[in-house]
């Protein structure tokens, strides 16, 4: 049984790793739609020599399938 990965607007800016790519990623905001809570989060993927950035939309409980935080954080 899934759990609830992402509780609360605390998680925003929180350092992701994509579970396919390894590529970085981070939320960049929550909404809900149709009594169903959804997450935003930027990709940044690089291929060769260029970066792209890439927004996908996933719902909430779905996001452990695809991401992982990135528990490695640096403080500036």
């Amino acid at each position: 049984m899934k759990q609830n990965f992402v509780s609360n607007e605390n998680k925003i800016n929180s350092p992701l790793i994509c579970l396919k790519t390894g590529s970085k990623a981070k939320i960049i905001s929550y909404f809900d739609k149709e009594e169903v809570s959804y997450v935003k989060i930027n990709m940044e993927i690089k291929f060769e020599d260029t970066k792209f950035q890439v927004l996908k939309t996933i719902p909430v409980i779905d996001i452990e399938d695809y991401f992982r935080f990135n528990k490695h954080k640096i403080y500036v």
